[in-house]
């Protein structure tokens, strides 16, 4: 997994908006024919105004279910900001290639520093939680009174025949 990130420090047009891309390439391609597939989307982003943030590989996954034959494509994530206007011909591009399997544009918020590190100290207290919670449950010994309730009464053999005998007397009964 690669990650790629800028930080953006000038000050944003009101018509730019931050989206996310998230485009499907077909497992038909070797990882080293994927970057002709993704240059041109970069391309496009960036020749059309747009300013990339945040680039992701999440390489070959499975599928949820076959789309057109494939089981398996690759991931890619593009966070970007872009002119609201551009957004249709990103759309119509890859609406066309035929080799995007699928692909979703969805606008963001852009958070805040203090939003960010709010995320991180919630990240930080659930991981601390579950580790805690984890260990609790692996630590915890059986307590001897609980030993000895799952003792079993040994029965003797005169008692067994003699619960056998009376069982099989009440089926003859029977017959």
């Amino acid at each position: 997994m690669s990650k790629k990130a800028t930080v953006i420090t000038e000050e944003r047009d009101e018509r730019i908006q931050r989206y996310e891309l998230v485009y499907l390439i077909p497992n038909k391609f070797s990882e080293n024919e994927l970057d002709p597939i993704k240059g041109p989307v970069i391309k496009l982003i960036k020749d059309n105004g747009g300013l990339i943030v945040q680039e992701e590989t999440w390489g070959k996954q499975k599928l949820a279910y076959p789309i057109k034959g494939f089981f398996h494509a690759y991931y890619f994530i593009i966070e970007f900001d872009s002119p609201r206007e551009n957004i249709n011909k990103l759309n119509n591009y890859l609406r066309l290639n035929e080799d995007v399997l699928r692909h979703l544009i969805t606008q963001k918020r852009i958070k805040t520093a203090e939003e960010i590190a709010n995320e991180k100290r919630a990240m930080q207290k659930m991981a601390e939680e579950q580790a805690q919670a984890l260990k609790e449950k692996t630590v915890k010994p059986k307590a001897p009174a609980e030993a000895k309730e799952k003792e079993v009464k040994k029965v003797s053999i005169e008692e067994l025949d003699e619960k056998l005998n009376k069982i099989l007397d009440d089926t003859e009964s029977l017959l």
